[in-house]
């Protein structure tokens, strides 16, 4: 038996401060403005690279085109990473290996972007208060915008002015990488401190891991991970361990993860399930079917 008294009246200040950009969201996939901290797992060729990249090609206004990046970083390169390098050779850069060399170089050029962005917005709204108010503007910035030549050369009608550049990572075949798998090893920690950043400023950046382990990637990251893609696995005990992290999506009931999961398997399509939990929540089977558990039993239809 559980007894309540109330002791006081206190109210909890909403301290949600506006944010100061205007972020896209991602309406055909995970249909929130959250940045993404993405676990994509399943066995060998189920479709974990084909999901990864079809999540970028899907968001292509945001994370291909414009001022937006995508980093690919696995030791083999397939047809399908070829096809984007084609594509969209200024938005979509190959690396060939997980190391700690290599992604120290993608996130100083993920940093050295927004800076850049900063750099330029701020002078757009130098340039923005001459065009309205240029008697507000002091000697230095007048002298600054002459010798600019008032940015006359600068593609400002395609500049962006909603937010600074979104980066996303993609980490393919790097299982047994201590980056990834030991958190407690020099490169682990390192990596934990830009995982657990990675939407803030200066990174402003999506991460997806793809593997086929899914309980060998460091916990912190399971845990923190907003979206978990699952591809069927042979095993139940590694579904199982995974449905105690959000059983509450299932309705605490293991049977309802297990039917799930044996009905994308018997698909045997590439289906999967996609499990969202940020400002929205939700479960889907593939992209498009979206799932929810009652656990109550249907009345018989009347007579």
């Amino acid at each position: 038996m559980r007894i309540i008294k109330k002791i006081n009246n206190i109210k909890v200040k909403d301290l949600n401060f506006k944010n100061p950009y205007k972020w896209p969201t991602y309406s055909n996939t995970t249909g929130d403005n959250s940045f993404v901290l993405g676990l994509i797992s399943g066995i060998r060729n189920a479709g974990k690279s084909t999901l990864a990249l079809n999540f970028i090609e899907l968001e292509k206004k945001h994370l291909l085109e414009g001022d937006g990046k995508v980093y690919y970083v696995s030791p083999t390169k397939d047809s399908k990473v070829e096809y984007f390098i084609d594509k969209y050779p200024d938005n979509f850069e190959y690396v060939d290996e997980l190391t700690k060399d290599n992604l120290e170089k993608v996130i100083k050029s993920i940093k050295e972007r927004v800076e850049d962005w900063k750099d330029k917005y701020e002078n757009m709204e130098l340039l923005n208060k001459y065009l309205n108010n240029p008697k507000d503007l002091t000697f230095e910035e007048l002298d600054f915008l002459e010798n600019m030549n008032y940015f006359q050369d600068d593609d400002i009608e395609n500049f962006n002015f909603d937010h600074p550049c979104i980066s996303t990572i993609i980490l393919d075949d790097s299982v047994g990488v201590p980056m990834i798998c030991e958190a407690r090893s020099k490169d682990g920690r390192w990596f934990q401190k830009f995982v657990l950043k990675h939407r803030h400023h200066p990174y402003h950046c999506n991460v997806l891991i793809l593997t086929q382990h899914i309980k060998s990637i460091c916990k912190y990251f399971r845990t923190n991970c907003n979206w978990t893609v699952l591809f069927p696995f042979r095993d139940h005990n590694v579904l199982k361990s995974v449905f105690d992290e959000y059983s509450i999506l299932f309705n605490n009931d293991i049977n309802n993860f297990l039917n799930m999961m044996e009905e994308i398997r018997k698909k045997n399509d590439h289906s999967f399930c996609s499990i969202y939990y940020d400002k929205i929540q939700y479960i889907r089977m593939g992209w498009n079917d979206e799932v929810s558990f009652t656990n109550q039993e249907i009345p018989p239809s009347p007579c």
